[in-house]
């Protein structure tokens, strides 16, 4: 539909200049801009177009209204703050010089939809082509909230005459071979798309109006394909008789206080049983930049990662990254890219003077964040989620000499709500420090996460190993034996002497204490190990790790049944889609695979995970422990494809959440790995923390994000220092002051010759010996620098040179480290190569 301009608009059109969004409406109030031809077109307030006239207000409460286009169903929100327009479609995307197209249409698109058809034929539905287009849909508003109801799929009609899809042979050889005339054929050719992937082509629905259907079904009566091979085509790619498979797709918007909800319910979401749902991607648009805009999309990406407008990184791979990492019962053996887990459900977008964040409120365990520059299928900058609704797994049949292969769906795929949040933020917030901020302020609100006592001691995480299982032979007859490399009373004697050293705050993290060592049996009950002192050991160690202020967290594993294990069941394993046990096998760093060679264990069905927890909880209150680490509870999501009693990875979830919301009723602090957002409301402490993002190649550089949202509410750590694949000492300890981190070491007590013929070959830089000294040196340094700020949030962080960081805390002290190896002047304030500088004003 063709747009009403203002003066202001048109002549910045004429200019050459590029209309990006979000508008801002103080350009509504500005006329005097219209005599400027030469202004450049971004974001700046003085060249912002008006409110469309097509768009009316629907929905308006004390922060933010919300507009609509009946005709197109895209929306504009309106932050009454900033004032600041933000767009579900980009407002210039006729001008796209880069799009063409599928591509072109897809920028019209609010919700697109994946599905394999019952022939297994990849398909997708977008709102725009097969809905709106069509006029298939119905607006309702109920108080606060817009509901857009989507009917996705072809109403018979006349195009009907016309097959959806054709192969390239037949293409060919039936329709464009047998027209003679050179006119013809581009009449017939333009209206229809290409479709690399799949070697077909695909009908442009949106060509075939009136006079541009009658011509090419002319053409097709001229040339004889008729009836018949209309009739063989459909059937190929499974078209029905009355049209393609219908969809009732429902889109609702709400203004939550300054939050705009985007939502699908998916108890209102309908569709065919022969349809196998893939994936559904939501406002793919929303916000885009343009090529004229200055700024960045953030991702979550590790801790954080930037990706800065219009890099020209069209050489690299768009951004996408589930969120909460592999699946185990999914990915089992395949090569995969060493990569950051994306642990928190955020995403955002930051212009030169307005910004908004959006959190992934429902749906998060199936989601995934995705991300693109300009130039690449069009002229815009978008970030974005999408969601895998199902999933699929080839499986080759044989017989004799012959193979196939075919495809095999998940027997129920996900039918829960998908909801996200945007927040919008003026200049003074428009950065990923802000959106740190309003993350924080959310996870607070909606989550219940507490801050930190003032008094808070920055900690010293430790993790002791216990013990290990070891081959050993008799007579010839290999066997596996339990291998003890740190007793309780060795723990003591090191906790002894890393106090005399000055070492505070130990956080004493104590993995393989239990049921068999490291690699436990499964963890329904508890039994002290008793080559490492027994439950007496435990119960001495934890009375002197009271009386010294130190806190114990022995360590547990319930996600994964470790290899001959005991007290777990097959039963109790989740299965692949192919009914398959889900195994997991120890992975070999150097093939970047699973090792098939060696004895495999098993994937936990999050189903079994509740019994699990009761047994373990009742054996644990007798121990009288206060601290419990739990190893995966923060780190891994898994389904569980069992036919029947699929549970799918939100139901893991929620299952997840559940047992830890119990255990931290029971054992009043919890410390876990990763630190997965929806594990970090129960925990206290989070180990193994990303420090850093993947370093993928369309991302700019890696940002603090995760730290910034926690910092002064949990206390944190990343990988053990001295098993990091750099253990610079000075470069650990820059980035701890970075990022607010507290240091952490693995070490054991025995001599290290004990971990030969072990698997564990990489504790060898584990004996505590080789790092005590260093490490109470670092310790010193870093609380006398963060030991008054650590119980305090992180306010701002900026990049003040290359190499060079300013981090600045609640009270206004400002840390900047310097990476570089030489000295670098700031604000006239000079710091020294690979050192750091702390002041009570942040350096401009």
């Amino acid at each position: 539909m063709k747009k009403k301009l203002t003066i202001l608009a048109l002549v910045l059109m004429l200019a050459g200049a590029v209309v990006t969004q979000p508008a801002n409406l103080a350009a509504e109030s500005a006329p005097e801009a219209a005599a400027q031809p030469d202004v450049q077109h971004t974001q700046d307030t003085a060249a912002q177009p008006e409110l469309s006239a097509e768009l009316e207000a629907v929905l308006e409460n004390e922060y933010l209204t919300l507009y609509l286009n009946r005709a197109t169903t895209e929306i504009a929100v309106r932050d009454k703050a900033g004032g600041a327009l933000w767009y579900s479609n980009p407002q210039d995307r006729g001008e796209d010089a880069v799009a063409t197209g599928y591509n072109k249409s897809l920028l019209n698109v609010q919700a697109e939809l994946t599905y394999y058809d019952s022939k297994g034929n990849l398909m997708s539905y977008d709102n725009y082509t097969h809905s709106v287009q069509s006029g298939q849909f119905t607006i309702e508003q109920t108080g606060d909230s817009l509901s857009i109801v989507y009917t996705l799929g072809e109403v018979k009609s006349s195009i009907d005459a016309i097959p959806k899809y054709i192969s390239e042979e037949r293409f060919r050889s039936l329709i464009m071979d047998r027209i003679e005339s050179e006119r013809d054929k581009k009449e017939v050719e333009k209206r229809f798309r290409y479709d690399e992937k799949n070697k077909r082509y695909e009908r442009r629905d949106t060509s075939f109006k009136g006079v541009g259907l009658k011509k090419v079904t002319g053409i097709f009566e001229q040339i004889g394909y008729g009836e018949d091979q209309i009739a063989i085509d459909k059937a190929a790619y499974g078209e029905e008789e009355g049209g393609a498979a219908v969809v009732t797709l429902p889109l609702e918007y709400r203004l939550d206080g300054k939050r705009l909800r985007v939502s699908i319910p998916g108890d209102k979401v309908q569709y065919p049983e022969t349809m196998h749902l893939q994936t559904l991607t939501l406002l793919p648009f929303f916000g885009a930049s343009g090529t004229g805009d200055e700024g960045y999309s953030l991702v979550p990406d590790g801790s954080g990662s930037l990706i800065h407008f219009n890099n020209n990184k069209l050489y690299a791979t768009p951004y996408r990254t589930a969120l909460y990492g592999p699946d185990a019962a999914l990915r089992q053996l395949g090569q995969v890219q060493q990569e950051e887990t994306a642990r928190l459900p955020v995403f955002g977008m930051k212009y030169k003077d307005r910004g908004f964040l959006a959190v992934i409120e429902a749906g998060d365990a199936v989601a995934a964040v995705e991300a693109d520059v300009s130039g690449r299928l069009n002229e815009y900058n978008t970030v974005f989620s999408s969601y895998t609704l199902g999933s699929l797994e080839e499986v080759t049949l044989t017989n004799g000499w012959r193979s196939s292969t075919v495809k095999q769906f998940q027997s129920r795929v996900y039918s829960g709500d998908i909801a996200v949040t945007y927040s919008f933020l003026n200049e003074q917030e428009a950065s990923y420090s802000g959106m740190a901020g309003r993350y924080r302020d959310y996870l607070s609100e909606h989550k219940q996460l507490t801050r930190l006592e003032e008094d808070a001691e920055l900690p010293f995480y430790l993790e002791l190993i216990g013990g290990i299982p070891k081959k050993k032979f008799f007579l010839g007859i290999p066997y596996t034996a339990y291998e003890p490399l740190t007793s309780f009373k060795e723990a003591r004697t090191i906790l002894e002497q890393m106090q005399e050293q000055g070492i505070g705050g130990i956080r004493l993290r104590y993995t393989g204490w239990f049921n068999g060592g490291i690699s436990h049996n499964y963890p329904k009950s508890v039994s002290v190990d008793k080559k490492l002192g027994g439950a007496k050991g435990l119960k001495a160690l934890q009375s002197y790790a009271q009386e010294q202020g130190i806190g114990l967290y022995p360590d547990a594993t319930f996600l994964q049944s470790f290899p001959e294990a005991k007290g777990f069941r097959k039963s109790q394993a989740s299965r692949l889609i192919t009914g398959k046990l889900a195994q997991v096998y120890p992975y070999n760093l150097s093939l970047l695979k699973q090792d098939l060679k060696q004895p495999s264990g098993y994937v936990v069905s999050p189903r079994v995970l509740p019994a699990a927890v009761d047994g373990f909880l009742a054996d644990y209150a007798g121990l009288g422990l206060t601290g419990l680490s739990l190893r995966d509870f923060g780190a891994e999501l898994n389904s569980d494809f069992t036919d029947a009693k699929v549970m799918d990875r939100q139901q893991a979830e929620r299952v997840i959440t559940e047992q830890l919301e119990r255990m931290s009723g029971s054992v009043p602090e919890l410390m876990v790995e990763g630190g997965n957002a929806y594990a970090a409301p129960f925990a206290r402490h989070i180990v193994a923390a990303p420090m850093q993002s993947s370093g993928f190649n369309i991302t700019d550089e890696s940002v603090p994000f995760l730290q910034m949202v926690y910092h002064g509410y949990l206390q944190y750590a990343g990988t053990p220092w001295n098993m990091a694949d750099d253990q610079d000492a000075a470069l650990n300890l820059l980035k701890a002051l970075e990022t607010g981190s507290a240091p952490y070491y693995t070490w054991f007590y025995a001599d290290p010759s004990a971990i030969k013929m072990t698997g564990f070959g990489q504790l060898y830089s584990a004996d505590y010996r080789s790092w005590i000294d260093q490490a109470a040196g670092q310790y010193q340094e870093l609380s006398r620098v963060l030991g008054k700020v650590h119980a305090q949030p992180i306010t701002e962080h900026m990049k003040l040179a290359p190499g060079v960081y300013q981090t600045v805390f609640e009270a206004g002290t400002a840390i900047v480290v310097n990476y570089n190896d030489t000295p670098v002047s700031i604000g006239g304030t000079t710091i020294d190569g690979r050192n750091y500088w702390v002041g009570g004003e942040k350096l401009q």
